[in-house]
């Protein structure tokens, strides 16, 4: 029997019309790698994130943001301007087409132009609508803007980060924006699936960001512990807060992370740390026991691990901790990601070609199936799919696209 063609994703080609800033971006890519057609519709200058930095070779590009050829992997591009009455109604044309349309304006701004869900699901009723906004649309908060620092911040994941005694910090790399991001992609497919399989119609779904971000640190239980013993969940540094020894600690060439649980583990380390420091401290029974038993002298367990992790490297503490069946990792650099035997052999890393930068290395995903490969499409070059949507599905003529480009429409 013939060997059935491989499928691009699980999801079938549904049309995304992708208008989200970087607070939705992410929800687009995971789509995108999933199977749907994103079409990322952006101002005739570009998106703004295409001018956000770093860029390659640290050349300032529309084409050359790692920003922008990151988070848009899988996607097209159209230029369209939302704010021209015109586009406006290139718009609404595009909408009857589409299973979703993304968004992440402020609230109401769509409402403005007469492109909210009530006037676009007129146009198309089985349409899936997705806004991703700081505090939802409805509330007290609903009309303010924020960035990644509020939303860490009036999620309360901040109180959690950082040493006790010092000011909370923020988690690098935007971490609220994804929440929401994977909270709205999921919310999408189940629109679109309750939508195919039992109403035959769209939805509106409202994804707001600090809820989406408070969701995430509920393994710590601070509602529930603050409820029965007015307790404040804070920050405990780079230590556990339950359990010790387990946290970060400083090596010869870097840092490694190290959790002990069981006394069974704690006897293996103990034996191990009088091996290389010859110190008899460590062996007393005041340390023995599970994971609470060493609490009340942690400080003195933390000095005794410290003193002899910093007599070996990473590499060293990493090799012999694990032929010794204890749960200890190196904290990794980019480098050290990059050379992974662990990823590498899973194929994390793919290399795409783009056409503008070249080759470079993007990360897989962590989703495995027959039905998902790695993403073979780079990010878009900005309006590379204008001729193909605008002239062969929507009639214009090369000639029109010439007069609305001239006319700032598109």
């Amino acid at each position: 029997m013939p060997e059935k063609k491989k499928r691009e994703g699980f999801l079938p080609k549904y049309r995304v019309l992708d208008l989200a800033d970087e607070k939705g971006v992410y929800c687009g890519k995971l789509l995108g790698d999933l199977g749907a057609e994103v079409i990322k519709v952006e101002p005739p200058c570009g998106d703004k994130t295409r001018f956000r930095g770093p860029f390659f070779k640290n050349e300032v590009h529309s084409e050359k943001s790692l920003f922008f050829l990151y988070f848009n992997t899988s996607k097209g591009s159209i230029t369209l301007n939302l704010e021209n009455s015109a586009g406006q109604e290139i718009f609404k044309k595009l909408v009857k087409k589409a299973d979703v349309v993304l968004e992440s304006f402020p609230v109401g701004y769509l409402a403005k132009l007469g492109l909210d869900y009530p006037k676009l699901k007129k146009i198309n009723p089985k349409l899936v609508m997705a806004s991703i906004t700081p505090y939802g649309q409805k509330g007290p908060l609903s009309g303010y803007k924020a960035q990644d620092i509020n939303i860490m911040a009036m999620s309360g994941y901040m109180q959690l980060v950082g040493e006790p005694d010092q000011a909370p910090l923020v988690l690098g790399g935007e971490q609220s924006f994804y929440p929401g991001s994977q909270y709205a992609a999921v919310g999408t497919m189940a629109a679109l699936f309750y939508r195919d399989a039992v109403s035959g119609k769209g939805q509106y779904v409202d994804v707001p960001m600090q809820e989406a971000m408070i969701s995430y640190w509920q393994e710590q239980t601070p509602v529930t512990m603050w409820q029965k013993t007015k307790e404040n969940n804070t920050r405990v540094g780079a230590m556990d807060a339950m359990v010790t020894p387990c946290g970060l600690y400083p090596c010869k060439d870097g840092w490694i992370s190290l959790c002990i649980v069981t006394p069974q583990e704690w006897d293996t380390l103990s034996q191990w740390i009088h091996e290389v420091t010859g110190d008899d401290e460590v062996l007393k029974d005041e340390y023995k026991g599970g994971l609470l038993d060493r609490m009340p002298v942690r400080d003195m367990v933390n000095v005794l691990v410290i003193n002899f992790t910093e007599k070996l490297t990473g590499r060293e503490i990493f090799l012999e901790g694990q032929k010794r069946k204890l749960v200890v990792m190196p904290v990794n650099d980019v480098p050290a990601l990059v050379n992974d035997s662990q990823l590498n052999s899973r194929g994390f890393w793919v290399e795409l070609n783009h056409p503008v930068v070249g080759k470079l290395k993007y990360p897989k995903g962590a989703l495995y199936s027959d039905a998902i490969g790695a993403p073979t499409k780079v990010a878009p070059l900005l309006g590379e799919d204008n001729e193909r949507i605008y002239c062969k599905e929507l009639g214009y003529s090369k000639e029109d696209l010439a007069v609305l480009r001239a006319a700032g429409v598109i």
